[in-house]
């Protein structure tokens, strides 16, 4: 772009502390306005990881950003929930003219991705989490090829719906570890039904990771996940992490404590019945009585069911990571 200047290092950090201070001080009074739910942006820090930096004419940064590399090998976990290859930029932009800047900042990081000797070929990615009510960032990403892929939203102490009782003949509880297989049962039909939006992509090993996870958290008490039967059968469950086992997604928000959801679920056969308002009540009552300030989760953009459903439970988004794939095809 015109009067910017982009320059990447490895080492120490361009410029001086004061200029970055100014920087990240314009990027969260931005922030504050649009969102009082953002956290205080991170000033860029020496990582190990390559740093790109903007400029204006006069040499002052207007914009960051930390270029990070994500391997899965075949078996790893991370390989369920995204292509092997993942080049994440962390972006901190700032200025007069954000939206420029971050265009300028995308166009440097699409030249670093084209200099690298591997990782960027068919199953790869390159990925930008942006502030969801930051719309100047919209059109710079699209005009880059960059794609809304899931939405991080939150939902505040006592948001949402009133309290529900489930349908007749249904009975909600606390799972137990006599639930493993029904648990990972749900579960695995979720993760098939996410595969359709291309966040997930079930491995041979899947279901026996899954098995893993849910025998730890069935192991604590209470577990946290609640589990819908209907006459005895599973219907449905929600997963909940407390605070103190999900200390992750603190920094995501300004308040807290900070809760996280990682699966409210129905069956096909059951949804729309209220089955799912009644698990979320139960979640959100518990939630609220253990003093969360705010309850986090994650959901897929193109989930035709999701975004409205959860919106209706009180969650609105906060964060958007936007993708292409492979990572080369960013423009």
């Amino acid at each position: 772009m015109s009067g910017y200047v982009a320059r990447v290092r490895h080492d120490d950090l361009p410029g001086s502390d004061a200029e970055f201070d100014l920087l990240v001080t314009s990027v969260a009074q931005r922030w504050a306005a649009i969102d009082p739910l953002l956290p205080e942006p991170l000033p860029p820090r020496p990582s190990g990881y390559p740093l790109l930096t903007v400029s204006n004419g006069p040499g002052s940064p207007v914009a960051t950003g930390t270029m990070r590399y994500s391997w899965y090998q075949p078996g790893e976990v991370g390989r369920t929930w995204g292509v092997p290859d993942q080049h994440w930029l962390t972006p901190v932009v700032g200025g007069p003219d954000p939206g420029r800047a971050l265009d300028s900042l995308i166009t440097s990081w699409r030249e670093q991705l084209e200099q690298l000797p591997t990782g960027t070929g068919s199953e790869s990615a390159a990925l930008i989490t942006w502030p969801a009510r930051d719309i100047c960032g919209v059109v710079p990403l699209q005009r880059h090829g960059l794609q809304p892929q899931r939405i991080l939203a939150a939902r505040q102490h006592r948001r949402g719906v009133p309290p529900s009782l489930p349908p007749r003949d249904v009975t909600i509880r606390l799972a137990e570890m006599q639930d493993l297989t029904q648990v990972v049962g749900l579960l695995m039909e979720e993760h098939r039904y996410e595969e359709h939006f291309g966040g997930v992509f079930i491995q041979p090993e899947t279901p026996e990771q899954t098995r893993r996870v849910v025998m730890r958290a069935l192991g604590r008490s209470p577990s946290w996940i609640w589990l819908a039967e209907r006459r005895g059968r599973p219907v449905g469950l929600i997963w909940v992490s407390p605070p103190e086992r999900a200390r992750w997604a603190a920094p995501l928000v300004s308040t807290g404590p900070a809760a996280h959801i990682g699966y409210g679920l129905v069956t096909e056969d059951e949804r729309g019945n209220g089955i799912g308002t009644a698990l979320v009540s139960h979640a959100h009552q518990a939630l609220d009585s253990y003093g969360v300030s705010v309850t986090l989760l994650n959901y897929a953009v193109m989930n035709p069911l999701s975004g409205p459903f959860w919106n209706r439970m009180g969650y609105r988004p906060i964060w958007m990571t936007w993708e292409v794939r492979p990572a080369l095809a960013l423009r």
